[in-house]
């Protein structure tokens, strides 16, 4: 047993030799773009990189990783020293705190204390690439670690480490499985809960429980984000977060919803009239499913963006139904939030080519009607695909149809 100050050294969610394949990736990416250091603050991709996994990403963080062979380094606030040590595999050396004076004290900035742990180690020369396309490196935070590394190059690397992400490992195809397993308990919950009369933050709850009570076997991890519950007068909204009104009789639920086992996270999404749907919506219904098909059919490795959007397209077009936003994107390991990868999307124009081990939420559907079954329907149809060696296999596996309850 490996301890810490007393405390019980936990393991990362794979073995060591995974993690340094990841960082042999990276490294390879680094010395193309002539990078002597990257600061990582991304928490999904110190998770990828480190195995360290906390909810302390609300204050500065970073995984300093050098193009040279030596591990990379940890710093965050002291308070999380611990996660540090009980979810990472890197050393005690390579782990730390920095002071509680940074901790929500402008105007003190921690970005400080990472430039000072990267001067101390002379490592604060050459070309230094920073995540610039992240929620968690603010401008502040920027100009801090600039002025702290005056002999520094600072190089944006956006998402490059989000991208080696989108290519997923056995381990993790695992993982995502069983992230799939979790949300097809989840949407089971969802559509058997369903009824008129029940509030949306009631219904809510009943699939939230399920979200975190996860499968008896192996349970579940928080999810990124709220079950999205489209329904009644705010049904053609995508995004909008549920209310404390009474789901009616006669209205149709287009639910958007989760799972997540150990940070990865896979999505699903279905459609639920509450009395008999009406001729539009089953039209709807019978074309989202169809060009949904066609999409999946197209996606092996090889082919881009483009032609599976363009594989929906074909079958939405003659019906005469019309959706301008894309139909899919890469997901994975992640954190609050989101569960995107912010890499490949399937919309037009798009030439990334697919890959074996993507990932995709492949979501088709429209939102443009007002939630009931007199006017323009809402439908919602969507599966968590794995690209795969000859074309692709669902993760999650629930029945895709209309559901309609009488």
């Amino acid at each position: 047993m490996n301890e810490q100050k007393g405390i019980e050294r936990m393991a990362s969610a794979f073995p060591k030799v995974e993690y340094e394949q990841r960082l042999t990736r990276l490294r390879r990416q680094m010395n193309d773009k002539g990078l002597s250091l990257l600061v990582v603050v991304n928490p999904a991709n110190l998770n990828y990189l480190s195995g360290y996994d906390a909810w302390s990403y609300q204050n500065t963080q970073a995984l300093l990783v050098p193009s040279s062979e030596l591990e990379p380094v940890w710093i965050g606030r002291s308070l999380d020293v611990a996660a540090a040590h009980n979810t990472s595999w890197l050393s005690a050396d390579n782990i730390v705190g920095y002071a509680e004076s940074y901790a929500d004290n402008s105007p003190n900035h921690a970005m400080e204390a990472v430039a000072d742990e990267i001067n101390r180690r002379g490592w604060n020369t050459g070309r230094i690439g920073y995540e610039g396309d992240t929620f968690f490196f603010s401008l502040r935070g920027f100009f801090t670690l600039q002025k702290g590394l005056p002999e520094a190059d600072l190089v944006d690397v956006g998402v490059l480490i989000n991208w080696l992400r989108t290519i997923k490992t056995p381990s993790e195809i695992e993982f995502m499985r069983r992230a799939g397993k979790i949300v097809d308990k989840v949407m089971r919950v969802a559509v058997d809960s369903l009824r008129p009369g029940i509030r949306e933050n009631d219904y809510a709850a009943r699939i939230v429980q399920a979200q975190i009570e996860g499968d008896a076997d192996f349970g579940a991890s928080y999810p990124c984000m709220i079950p999205f519950i489209q329904t009644g007068t705010h049904a053609g909204i995508s995004h909008a977060p549920w209310t404390t009104d009474v789901i009616p009789d006669g209205s149709i639920t287009v639910l958007e919803l989760s799972g997540c086992y150990l940070r990865y996270n896979a999505t699903l999404a279905r459609t639920i009239s509450l009395g008999k749907p009406s001729d539009r919506l089953v039209r709807l219904a019978n074309t989202v499913q169809e060009g949904h098909a066609a999409a999946m059919a197209a996606m092996k490795p090889g082919v881009t963006c483009h032609d599976v959007w363009a594989a929906w397209q074909a079958v939405l077009s003659p019906s005469g139904f019309k959706k301008h936003s894309r139909i899919g994107y890469t997901l994975g390991l992640n954190y609050t939030p989101t569960w995107r990868e912010y890499t490949a999307s399937l919309e037009p124009g798009k030439e990334d080519e697919l890959r074996e081990g993507m990932c995709f939420h492949l979501l088709c559907g429209m939102w443009t009607g007002d939630g009931t079954n007199k006017g323009d329907p809402n439908y919602g149809l969507s599966e968590t695909v794995l690209v795969t060696k000859n074309g692709c296999e669902t993760v999650t596996n629930f029945e895709r149809k209309l559901f309609a309850k009488h």
